[in-house]
């Protein structure tokens, strides 16, 4: 329903017919006989196809969508309708990787006498996959850096092309959620759960386009193949994830804000719910090994590397992008949520449990002290009161998250015009009675 409601006719309204689930069962028991042959996940295989060839009718009914059913690779949600691809070749099916790992793998060699005398041939067998991209097994050690060996993934080969598709199918879906669950005398829990898991996988496609920064196009590779396991994602695919996050992952999703469905599930809860969302992807997005991986690329590739201060910076740009404005600053109730996310995301970087260290931290606290001063700027905008307090809010986290030994009061909240320091009290070390009141921060 979720993935290809807008495709498949049978779909579009629950509970699904049994024609569709004895289809879909088959598919499941289908995967779960490949492991009783010995065959692992192989989520490398969904990003082995482009995003043209996974609309294209002709392709999908000789090839699937995806090159194994060891794939999470669910359903054709990159299709579109205009595509006319048929239902039936919306599912995963036993696919060219199926067929060839089988040979590898149960295929007689009659002329080696033992299991080393196999090797040769198996490896000569093994080394089709540099031609054939589609019979290639996810790469060993890529410790998740590999935006193409991901779960829940369709057409990742192109995972921006790919999301901007996805989103179309969910706004198609979001339309169809209320006629799919509307039955005479039933109450509404059914949608409520319809809805939570729309947003799901709203999250999961984005996060199919987070893993693109910081990461490694991967090949598993032994010796006597040409050229590396691991290459960095190229500097303007990085770039080019991280302005479509901006753009639909941190602004707000309007097909998701529909009245007629959420006053019928909750009296409140939308900026909850899309506020949450954006945090797991801020989180993601934000994670230590991101930007050690930047920062390693640029110490090895040079010019040529998306730098971790470029991609901070770029995602500062986004989020607050209303700083940035011209005229008066004025910041909607969903995007000053998703603002203060990303502070106490900071935050919790710089003073959790866990703390970043080295050139993140160091990075973390440079942003925050440059959104200070941005912030500082935009209070002189003439901003609404809900604005101004959302920046003089934002400007106060700030300093408790660059000093958070202390309890900061900002002259600048205050409307203390002509100073840009703040007063300080002291509430260090179990002693509140002790303070410095000639204390001065300059940001």
């Amino acid at each position: 329903f979720l993935q290809v409601g807008p495709l498949d006719p049978r779909a579009r309204k629950l509970p699904l017919p049994d024609d569709l689930m004895g289809e879909l069962l088959r598919y499941v028991v289908a995967h779960e006989v490949g492991h009783t042959l010995g065959f692992q996940h192989n989520m490398k295989s969904s990003s082995m196809y482009t995003v043209d060839q996974v609309r294209d009718p002709e392709w999908v009914k000789e090839m699937g969508h995806v090159a194994t059913l060891m794939d999470y690779s669910r359903f054709n949600y990159v299709a579109q309708p205009e595509d006319g691809i048929p239902p039936q070749d919306l599912f995963p099916k036993i696919g060219p990787y199926d067929r060839w790992a089988t040979m590898w793998g149960y295929k007689p060699i009659p002329d080696a006498g033992s299991p080393d005398g196999e090797r040769a041939t198996l490896n000569r067998w093994a080394l089709t996959q540099d031609e054939k991209p589609w019979l290639r097994f996810s790469t060993a050690n890529a410790n998740g850096s590999d935006p193409g060996a991901l779960t829940e993934a369709v057409g990742d080969a192109d995972a921006v092309r790919a999301t901007e598709l996805g989103l179309k199918n969910l706004a198609r879906v979001a339309e169809m959620l209320l006629p799919a669950v509307a039955r005479e005398g039933e109450d509404w829990e059914e949608l409520s759960d319809l809805y939570g898991s729309l947003l799901g996988q709203w999250v999961r496609e984005m996060g199919h386009v987070i893993a693109l920064v910081g990461g490694f196009h991967s090949q598993q590779k032994h010796a006597g193949q040409d050229g590396v396991r691991f290459e960095p994602v190229p500097y303007d695919r990085q770039s080019e994830a991280v302005g479509f996050l901006n753009r639909h992952a941190f602004r707000t999703p309007q097909f998701m804000v529909r009245k007629e469905i959420l006053r019928r599930i909750e009296p409140d809860g939308i900026l909850a719910r899309i506020g949450g969302a954006q945090g797991r992807l801020l989180r993601s997005l934000l994670s230590d090994d991101k930007v050690t991986r930047l920062v390693e690329q640029e110490a090895l590739d040079g010019d040529s590397a998306y730098k971790a201060p470029e991609f901070l910076a770029d995602l500062r740009g986004g989020i607050w992008s209303e700083l940035n404005s011209t005229d008066r600053v004025l910041i909607d109730a969903f995007r000053r949520n998703v603002q203060r996310t990303y502070l106490e995301v900071l935050d919790t970087r710089l003073n959790g449990p866990s703390p970043v260290s080295g050139d993140a931290r160091a990075l973390f606290r440079a942003e925050l002290r440059t959104l200070s001063r941005q912030l500082e700027a935009a209070m002189q905008s003439g901003p609404d009161r809900v604005t101004r307090a959302h920046l003089e809010d934002s400007f106060d986290q700030i300093q408790r998250t660059l000093e958070p030994k202390f309890q900061a009061r900002s002259s600048a909240a205050a409307g203390t015009a002509g100073r840009r320091g703040l007063d300080w009290e002291e509430d260090w070390l179990g002693s509140p009675e002790v303070c410095w009141p000639e204390l001065i921060i300059r940001p």
